[in-house]
């Protein structure tokens, strides 16, 4: 087991500590605006300063990309690199709604190495590490044995900051809902994923998200026996990730690409080309 595991986990568990200690404390002083429908809460940038600062102290020499901070300036050592979301689901966080977690993913050179989603209000920690397998806490876990869109009971999240593309994916949304068992729309990215891991759902699918947003999730999902790719089915370059389709096995991956494969043209459009 890797060396990393308790170190991931610990900081996944300080974050989450702060987190969870403004869920229940916030107040409208601790948002702020970013963007048009895009926030940022005091506790992001806390949650993120707190995880950087460990990574700092234990390996001064990796590279950290994180949603709130950035680069910070630095060339992303792809050798050794940590990327970071401090709160993922922070519309969820600032309304009150428990669906968020911390999201910590340590990448090499073939892409993320181990990877944890950690939900500080469920107290559940989602660990995986390359090669190694999946774990829900203490316990091993894989995905469903669902192999039929059919059967699959899929989530996904709209690019509602994007109104351009909005008619093309609700007609996507229309087509897999029609295909598929039920769809479902949380607001968290990494939970989706580690749900998806962890087989209480077969797939999910998403345009408009960030490396910060999938990275630890993705590698949740294929250590427990799935598959997760981009829009066009490629399964690296994490940094220029803008989409991801991830399912329990192959088969309802491929499913899920083709329905949504009318919308990788906009992976060469802004907002969505790799910056």
């Amino acid at each position: 087991m890797s060396r990393l595991r308790p170190f991931i986990t610990e900081l996944a568990k300080a974050g989450g500590a702060i987190a969870r200690q403004y869920f229940q404390n916030l107040s409208a002083t601790d948002v702020q605006v970013k963007a048009d429908r895009d926030y940022v809460s005091r506790a992001d940038g806390l949650v993120e300063a707190e995880i950087i600062q460990r990574i700092r102290a234990q390996y001064p020499e990796h590279a950290i990309l994180g949603e709130e901070s950035g680069a910070g300036g630095q060339t992303l050592n792809p050798n050794a690199l940590w990327i970071i979301d401090p709160i993922d689901g922070t519309t969820n966080f600032i309304h009150g709604i428990a669906m968020f977690a911390v999201s910590i993913a340590f990448c090499d050179q073939h892409g993320p190495h181990t990877a944890v989603v950690y939900d500080p209000i469920a107290d559940e920690l989602f660990y995986a590490e390359r090669g190694q397998g999946l774990w829900l806490n203490d316990q091993r876990r894989t995905t469903s044995k669902c192999t039929h869109l059919r059967q699959a009971l899929v989530a996904t999240a709209m690019p509602f900051r994007s109104p351009a593309v909005h008619e093309e994916a609700l007609a996507v949304f229309s087509k897999l809902q029609q295909a598929c068992d039920d769809q479902r729309r949380a607001g968290a990215a990494s939970l989706d994923l580690a749900y998806v891991a962890v087989g209480r759902l077969d797939g999910y699918y998403e345009l408009g998200i960030h490396p910060w947003d999938t990275a630890a999730g993705e590698l949740l999902v294929r250590c427990g026996g799935g598959v997760a790719t981009d829009y066009r089915g490629n399964a690296t370059n994490i940094i220029a990730r803008r989409s991801i389709v991830a399912a329990a096995c192959a088969s309802v991956h491929q499913e899920i690409l083709t329905a949504v494969t009318p919308l990788a043209c906009w992976l060469d459009r802004p907002p969505f080309v790799a910056e």
